[in-house]
């Protein structure tokens, strides 16, 4: 293995004593039994009720060392400053009291009440020879060193036998925040005979808790500039943002965050995780006047990006009606509506950080006026913007930087990542590809690329464009190359789709129904409900999505009025056109269309009036995937009358060929083709990175060799 870097702030570049540490631990981390060491910089930062920020410059754990808080100084500096050896030893106690109290709320890691497996040392590095000091000083506990080569003495000594890994992935996942992914209470099974779907459930919310380092790292390292994070439905590009915005609120809370997103529904989720992984640093609740959590419209009652920055610029915001007059034939009353604002030339830097969700469904033009309302130098401007190449319900196409932001007087991309990317800290990188799904069933992943596709239909509605692309987004292709004509197969393996639920007696992971009307698809639907709920789930485990877009009002108003009959209580979001209902309330079954249903998700998922689609299109295919994707555990399918055959069809042969997906290659110059958003360089190192991946695999090394690999910087992420 190898030592792992993670800078998580800019003062990375002006910090010449860190880096140095940094760079000698890298050189000489075999002979101090450091391979299998991380090394975070300025990171965790501890905040109290005073405010006071307690984080050392380096913090190393080691499974043979524990923690090692490290407080860097420039000799020159330290004599020159009022800051004495005894008042840095207090901060690095507290900040060791900070992260010991932390530690021993895990079962995992308590040796006793009060004392935890993993040791944490405390020292203070000079550049140079100890300065002369005070009576004060000769009392501190933690270890002084004028050397690297003192500080590798000192790792020598504090040297024991290693952790085991399961200790250790436990202490990363305290450190690293994974625990604000935990359900906050205790998931109540009196009778697990009883109860099974609940014990399956409360398993499965166990294993998420610990989503992996790598989407970890994503949300802890800063790059200094714009970038991107791209991946499937459940690959936590929503939660890696709401990481990102508390982790730079604890480091600088003075600076101003934005967090944007499309689905009005979505804004109290980002809301209570921005706040779990806050609490998790801080005896206090985020300063939302600095972090502000905005739809990208807004509304004469709701915040929003656009009517903020047009109430910044003294400019009255259009309404729907107006901009949708304004749009045209040629696009979308959003586009027209933010090109309008940004027309008036008024538009001015004002947030620190721009963090855009769900960034599929946002116009060019929204970049656009994201770049404006963002301070900074061009390449130094903080945005960082997420989405999902397959869940583009509004049916806009990949768009590569240059399109998003467009380009300066003399035709020079606002944005360009790889300009951008030999700018960033070791180990990091301002392109992400999340290919690994937390959030579905394989079975359920599989099925919902199958429909999305119409790879089981009988004409294939739209394509990913590359056997690349297919491995971006968590497959292996196991024909040859993609040739008009040829038979394809990939299969999707159980490292992508990592979690997992025991298929339960009566509760199969996917189920189906055609009804022969409406009324007899609202009887099954609460039907299904009710079983859920014997089977252990809470109402606000389950979800209801309408497909039917003409007639949502009339199936969910059904469903709720038979669910009333039966004494169960639900939450229809539509029900309130002009505000933000919250998505999910306790005791509740939730009741959504599509649209309102995006970025949120439901351990049950029932997705009817599917025979309303039109799976012909582009639109309807991706309706369908959307809605699947909402599912964490179970997923049920229904329609009605005689229109669901063929679609149901197609999903009954997808979970039979699960995990694999078999078709015949169209001629992509006939069909929608998704774009992979690739760069030419940037689709070169992609491959040569998928390439030495799959030798790696031939050669029988397994996940965990492979990561090890990467870490060493053999493959480029």
């Amino acid at each position: 293995m190898t030592l792992e870097i993670v800078v998580t702030t800019s003062r990375w570049k002006n910090d010449p004593t860190s880096r140095g540490l940094v760079g000698y631990l890298q050189e000489h981390q075999v002979d101090m039994g450091l391979t299998d060491a991380v090394v975070y910089y300025d990171f965790p930062a501890y905040v109290d009720y005073e405010a006071s920020v307690f984080r050392p410059d380096v913090l190393i754990l080691s499974p043979s060392h524990g923690f090692i808080a490290v407080r860097t100084l420039d000799n020159t500096l330290f004599q020159r400053s009022e800051e004495s050896l005894a008042e840095i030893d207090a901060a690095l106690d507290d900040f060791s009291s900070n992260l010991h109290s932390r530690l021993i709320r895990s079962r995992e890691l308590r040796r006793s009440r009060t004392a935890s497996v993993v040791e944490i040392h405390t020292l203070v590095l000079l550049g140079s020879e100890l300065p002369a000091t005070t009576g004060d000083d000769e009392d501190i506990e933690s270890t002084v060193c004028a050397s690297l080569e003192s500080l590798a003495e000192f790792l020598n000594r504090v040297r024991e036998a290693p952790l085991g890994a399961s200790i250790m992935a436990e202490v990363r996942s305290v450190v690293e925040g994974a625990k604000a992914l935990a359900r906050p209470s205790k998931r109540s099974i009196e009778n697990p005979s009883n109860q099974p779907l609940a014990v399956a459930l409360a398993r499965l919310e166990n294993e998420i808790t610990n989503f992996d380092e790598k989407q970890r790292r994503i949300a802890l390292v800063d790059v200094g500039g714009p970038a991107r994070i791209r991946g499937l439905a459940g690959s936590g590009k929503t939660v890696i943002l709401a990481m990102k915005a508390a982790h730079i609120h604890l480091v600088d809370p003075d600076s101003l965050i934005l967090i944007t997103f499309f689905t009005k529904s979505l804004r109290a989720t980002i809301k209570t995780l921005v706040t779990k992984f806050y609490r998790l640093y801080s005896d206090n609740d985020p300063d939302w006047r600095k972090v502000q959590i905005r739809h990208g419209w807004g509304g004469s009652n709701i915040p929003g990006v656009y009517s903020d920055a047009c109430s910044r610029s003294h400019t009255t915001a259009l309404t729907f009606s107006e901009a949708k007059r304004l749009a045209g034939r040629d696009r979308t009353p959003f586009s027209a509506a933010c090109a309008d604002v940004l027309e008036t030339g008024a538009v001015r830097p004002y947030y620190d950080h721009v963090l855009i969700d769900e960034g599929q469904d946002f116009p060019d033009n929204f970049y656009k006026l994201a770049f404006h309302i963002t301070k900074g130098e061009r390449d130094r401007k903080s945005i960082i913007w997420a989405y999902d190449e397959l869940q583009d319900i509004m049916n806009v196409k990949i768009r590569q930087p240059i399109e998003l932001f467009g380009t300066d007087d003399q035709g020079i991309p606002l944005v360009n990542l790889d300009r951008t990317s030999s700018q960033v800290p070791p180990g990091a990188t301002n392109d992400a590809v999340l290919s690994k799904a937390y959030r579905n069933q394989r079975d359920v992943l599989v099925s919902a690329h199958a429909l999305g596709f119409g790879v089981y239909s009988k004409s294939i509605v739209q394509m990913l464009e590359s056997a690349e692309h297919w491995e971006d987004v968590g497959y292996d292709v196991v024909t040859g190359p993609l040739i008009t004509g040829a038979p394809v197969e990939v299969v999707r393996p159980d490292r992508n789709s990592p979690l997992s639920i025991t298929e339960i007696e009566g509760y199969p992971i996917i189920d189906a129904f055609e009804a022969s009307d409406l009324d007899e698809e609202v009887i099954w639907v609460v039907d299904n409900i009710t079983s859920f709920i014997a089977g252990g789930l809470q109402p606000e485990d389950i979800l209801v999505i309408c497909l039917d877009d003409r007639n949502a009002k009339h199936y969910l108003s059904s469903v709720a009025e038979q669910l009333a009959v039966s004494g169960i209580s639900s939450n229809n979001v539509i029900a309130d056109p002009y505000n933000e209902p919250p998505f999910t309330i306790a005791g509740k079954i939730t009741l959504s269309t599509v649209y309102r249903a995006k970025g949120n998700e439901a351990a049950a998922v029932i997705a009817v009036g599917i025979d309303a689609v039109e799976v012909k299109l582009r639109d309807g295919r991706n309706k369908i995937f959307t809605a699947f994707t909402r599912s964490k555990a179970w997923l049920r399918v229904s329609g009605a009358f005689s229109s669901p055959s063929s679609i149901i069809e197609e999903l009954r042969t997808a979970v039979k060929n699960s995990p694999k997906i078999s078709f015949t290659m169209p001629d992509l110059n006939e069909i929608d083709t998704i774009q992979r958003g690739f760069s030419k360089k940037q689709a070169a190192a992609k491959r040569a990175r998928e390439h030495y991946l799959s030798q790696l695999r031939a050669a029988g090394l397994s996940e965990e060799e492979i990561e090890e690999e990467i870490q060493q910087g053999l493959i480029d992420e």
